[in-house]
């Protein structure tokens, strides 16, 4: 069956213009409040007006663009409450998914999350949050695909780009000890196969980060 090219090409763009602008406002090149005008933003990405606005629709829908038709378009501001809901939101899915899916793991998931795991704790000792909050969007992501749900997937692509923004605010505030013992929990929890512990080894980790938040 014929693809419509047109439609392909317009998805590919609009992607683009997504990653592009949600970067720009992960590492502080768009700053909170700054306005996002279609000329300006068709001049910098070279891509036309039509796959801007479905990414900035996009950026909108998770809370990282504020829109208000025919007024303004700008980099929403940096809202601790608003991050700290979708940890939590992150949490409980990322539980969700230990608790359905863990029993069920093969080695190969187990080297997975291993290697995912040793990662966090080396970013969290070089005092790395932008890869680390990177590397935690990995490591939640991992458990609902291996569950295999993908609904769940898709509603953590909705909810973590809000997390993501965590990554400049973290500075001094990541203690490896913290991220050790966590990573040796859950890692012993997923080895035995037990779902329930891994949902306690996460919710657990899930506070004490909302603790963090909390004084920001």
């Amino acid at each position: 069956m014929p693809m419509p090219t047109d439609h392909v090409a317009r998805i590919s763009l609009s992607d683009e213009a997504y990653v592009r602008i949600e970067a720009a406002i992960m590492d502080g090149t768009l700053e909170p409040g700054e306005r996002l005008r279609d000329s300006d933003l068709v001049e910098w990405l070279g891509i036309s007006r039509t796959p801007i606005r479905h990414a900035l629709d996009r950026l909108a829908e998770q809370g990282l663009v504020e829109m208000e038709r025919n007024r303004f378009t700008r980099v929403a501001a940096f809202d601790i409450v608003g991050v700290l809901e979708s940890v939590q939101v992150a949490g409980d899915l990322w539980a969700g998914a230990a608790l359905r899916g863990v029993s069920s793991w093969e080695d190969d998931d187990d080297d997975l999350i291993s290697d995912i795991l040793t990662e966090l704790v080396e970013a969290a000792t070089n005092d790395d949050t932008v890869r680390f909050i990177t590397i935690f969007e990995h490591l939640v992501v991992a458990f609902a695909r291996i569950e295999g749900n993908n609904v769940r997937i898709r509603t953590l692509g909705n909810v973590l780009p809000q997390v993501r923004r965590l990554g400049r605010k973290l500075h001094g505030r990541l203690d490896p000890l913290v991220v050790s013992r966590f990573t040796r929990e859950l890692r012993e929890a997923t080895t035995r196969r037990d779902g329930r512990a891994a949902v306690t080894v996460i919710n657990d980790y899930v506070t004490r980060i909302g603790d963090v938040l909390s004084v920001l």
